[in-house]
């Protein structure tokens, strides 16, 4: 109430004083708020007509409002203006409500013949329709005569919050308004769908299951509600019902808040580490899922106030949970906390608009966007920032694990020095020290076949290396020289491997290594062949028992592939292309199994040659000579 009442000064302080009479238009172009213009009647019972308000103007009270901000109430809102056309001739205005989310909006027009009722109802579209305009919110087209005063009768219900602006605007500030609309849409739509492109990204690269709650908090919340709030999937898809656009609205913020809840006890381990934290997610995993239920099975007006009230209470309970951990010196949860807040400040600052605490304008009517944009994003740094944090101490982890190697080594020839000083001594002391040996030699193993997979491994792209290649082809050479079998290798270069380093840095070069190599793996995956890094930007592939036909296949497919990988980046998305050079021999004795890959290298040369993001296949006079060569 204290919230309420200093938000209603505040209002007063800031805002003009409230206009009385008529409506006088002068300028064709101009904007009016036409809220100030109005008086208005409250019917509780709503059943009165537009006869009976007529009748009793009396009834009408002058507004104080610069918005209509009634709150959540089961009462039909009547609103009674006049306008005044001193003009000389017709003048046409759209009488605008920046609201989609109203149960019914009709206009009365009081003229000489009566009293003519246009409906842009949800449930009323018919031929008397307001205008013939596309928009996903409520409008009205008005035809004023010169020299001419109109009364109006506006009537508005609603299941849900009774809040939005009331316009007056002409028909290209009307149509200007709408475009400066769909492009905020747009530009919204753009910024979350880059986080969620950013969240599936990562959930596919670490198959974490976090990740997956957090694609769902933004597909259900971020998208698919704020869109639905907005009027969007009606526009666009035709789902003008009220139960969709309402109840279901309701029930996705509700599976929206469950997703958070679950996203917050997962990427904070609040199992592993804060047990008590986690006992408390419990608790309000089970109000969301209530929530849930009680959203579909309750009237809209009880199911939305419960809601709100449970979402506020799950809110604060994350953030709360936030605070306790990020007091224990956690990192992440520093940074979810301001994530979280961010967002929950937004959806605050918007519900105490619809509860009419506080006033309707540019910015509370965009809070929440505001909120959810601020929020996507930080959150989007937090996961990355948790990533790279993991991969720092797995870095680490290798340094000691090298540390420790180097400790055995040393241990080694201690025990060995051990063992020629105890040859002296009893035997019993020489099978002792002999038993310690065995231990340790069986530790250093493990430890040496540890480093051997380390060795012929690239530890970026987990393929191996050039080191493995160097040691495997002439083996795999000798193995199709035997079985007089085809013998094919593809080398691929990153084309302007060294442009995306200088433009975009390192780290955006290794992530294209990174995905390159990923994708390699999936199209090369038969138990003989190789994949393996030959050098920075440049991957060669031994395909056994392949012929010529089959590998330049393959390295078109292998091209095609990799021209379709994006790498998001902070405000565009990195495309990248390769070029390929394709050779296939069946190895004879003598041949030298380094003309085949000298003859590959000439081919790739040539697909660089002839503008690259393509394949470049050795010459079959090539290949001939090669299986001929003494």
């Amino acid at each position: 109430m204290l919230l309420r009442l200093l938000a209603t000064v505040v209002g007063l302080l800031l805002s003009t004083a409230a206009h009385t009479g008529t409506l006088t238009l002068h300028d064709a172009n101009e904007r009016v708020p036409l809220m100030g213009w109005t008086e208005v009647y409250v019917d509780d019972t709503r059943s009165q007509t537009v006869q009976d308000v007529n009748a009793h103007r009396d009834w009408f009270q002058p507004s104080a409002l610069e918005a209509i901000n009634f709150g959540f109430t089961e009462a039909r809102v009547w609103l009674r203006f006049s306008i005044r056309n001193n003009l000389p001739v017709t003048q046409q205005r759209i009488l605008y409500l920046r609201h989609f989310l109203f149960d019914e909006v009709v206009l009365h027009t009081v003229t000489d013949n009566g009293i003519h009722s246009q409906y842009s109802g949800r449930e009323h579209l018919d031929q008397h329709n307001a205008s013939p305009l596309p928009t996903r919110f409520f409008h009205f087209q008005l035809d004023i005569p010169p020299n001419t005063t109109r009364d109006y009768y506006l009537a508005l219900t609603s299941e849900d919050a009774l809040s939005s602006s009331l316009t007056l605007v002409s028909l290209e500030q009307f149509q200007r308004i709408m475009i400066i609309d769909a492009a905020a849409v747009t530009f919204y739509s753009a910024l979350i769908l880059t986080n969620l492109f950013f969240a599936v990204f990562m959930l596919v690269k670490l198959r974490e299951v976090e990740l997956l709650y957090y694609v769902g908090f933004l597909v259900f919340h971020h998208l698919i509600a704020i869109m639905m709030l907005e009027g969007v999937p009606a526009s666009l898809l035709g789902f003008d019902n009220l139960f969709w656009n309402k109840t279901g609205f309701i029930f996705l913020i509700n599976v929206a808040i469950t997703m958070a809840v679950l996203f917050s006890r997962s990427f904070l381990k609040l199992k592993e580490k804060y047990p008590v934290d986690y006992l408390i997610s419990r608790g309000l995993l089970v109000l969301m899922l209530v929530s849930c239920v009680q959203s579909l099975l309750l009237p809209h007006v009880i199911g939305s106030a419960l809601t709100t009230v449970f979402c506020m209470i799950v809110g604060v309970g994350i953030m709360v949970t936030c605070v306790r951990c990020a007091a224990k010196h956690d990192r992440v949860a520093k940074l979810f906390l301001l994530s979280w807040t961010a967002g929950v400040t937004g959806a605050t600052l918007y519900g105490l608009k619809l509860w009419n605490i506080l006033p309707i304008n540019g910015f509370t009517n965009h809070a929440w966007h505001i909120g959810t944009v601020v929020e996507a994003i930080l959150f989007s740094f937090t996961i990355a920032d948790r990533v790279t944090t993991e991969r720092r101490m797995r870095l680490q982890a290798q340094t000691e694990q090298v540390e420790q190697e180097r400790a055995l080594r040393q241990a080694q020839e201690q025990l060995l020095q051990v063992e020629t000083a105890a040859k002296i001594e009893l035997e019993q002391q020489v099978q002792e020290r002999t038993k310690d040996i065995t231990q340790i030699m069986a530790k250093l193993e493990f430890q040496n076949q540890q480093l051997t997979e380390l060795s012929i491994n690239d530890p970026l792209t987990q393929v191996r290396n050039r080191r493995f290649f160097n040691d495997a082809f002439p083996e795999l050479w000798q193995e199709a020289q035997r079985e007089g079998g085809w013998l094919s290798i593809i080398l691929l270069d990153i084309d302007h491997f060294k442009a995306v380093n200088d433009n975009y840095g390192h780290l955006t070069g290794d992530q294209c290594l990174v995905t390159l190599a990923a994708n390699l793996r999936q199209w090369v995956s038969r138990p003989k062949d190789i994949i393996c890094r030959y050098g920075g930007e440049e991957f060669i592939i031994v395909l056994h028992a392949t012929d010529l036909a089959s590998a330049t296949q393959l390295a078109q497919r292998l091209r095609q592939a990799v021209s379709e990988i994006q790498i998001p980046l902070e405000d565009t998305t990195l495309h990248i292309t390769a070029s390929l050079g394709v050779a296939a021999t069946i190895p004879q004795p003598g041949a030298n199994p380094e003309q085949l890959i000298a003859i590959c290298d000439h081919a790739l040369y040539q697909a660089k040659s002839n503008g690259r993001n393509q394949v470049s296949v050795a010459g079959a006079l090539q290949s001939r000579s090669l299986s001929s060569n003494r």
